[in-house]
């Protein structure tokens, strides 16, 4: 294959994008000068040597220190460690964090398919699983974990996906509670704005 199928073939692998817009990526690409397609192979690269999976709440973060295993979140004293708050993606928290929010964070990295009959295949369930039946990392008895907030789209996939996670976390001890219809039927929380999604967190049961 050559450099240019290639190419579109990788970006073809992108949320969204077909075929054509993949084309068009590497065509704009090949219109720039060779410093532009320098610096941004250097950026992609940088993306492993400086970035890292939070071993807390697995979203990824630019490293500080080459020791640190957890997260900017994660790691802060003053977060609220009874509350932990499960998402989808990444993306999501930067949201959320807009909206007040000030509890820790699960990444699921998905949801689960309506025909699956496997779940630990599409999202971190066992993981989450273990983190439900733990104390917080910082060992503060006080601040066991109380309430799991269930962070997922208002779509069909996300609404299934949380019926099982409410299956499976049932016995786990801290109350299991779903935002609020604040969010309308089909959207995603990534695209929520603040307001609305301060208000499902008010409306959460």
């Amino acid at each position: 294959m050559n450099p240019i199928d290639r190419l579109a073939e990788a970006f073809e692998r992108f949320p969204g994008i077909g075929p054509r817009q993949a084309g068009r990526f590497v065509q704009y690409l090949l219109r720039q000068n060779q410093s532009y397609r320098s610096t941004l192979a250097d950026s992609i690269k940088k993306l492993s040597a400086e970035t890292a999976q939070c071993n807390k709440c697995f979203r990824w973060f630019v490293k500080s220190d080459a020791k640190r295993d957890f997260c900017d979140i994660c790691g802060d004293a003053r977060r609220d460690a009874s509350l932990l708050f499960v998402v989808e993606k990444d993306a999501d928290i930067e949201n959320v964090e807009k909206s007040g929010y000030r509890g820790l964070y699960f990444v699921l990295s998905g949801t689960i398919p309506l025909a699956s009959e496997e779940p630990q295949k599409f999202i971190r369930l066992e993981k989450l699983l273990v983190r439900a039946n733990h104390r917080n990392h910082r060992g503060d008895a006080s601040m066991k974990l109380q309430e799991i907030i269930l962070g997922l789209s208002a779509t069909a996939e996300g609404d299934h996906t949380r019926l099982i996670l409410q299956e499976k976390l049932k016995n786990a001890g801290p109350k299991i509670s779903s935002l609020g219809r604040g969010l309308s039927t089909g959207s995603e929380l990534e695209y929520a704005d603040p307001d609305t999604i301060a208000s499902a967190f008010d409306s959460r049961n």
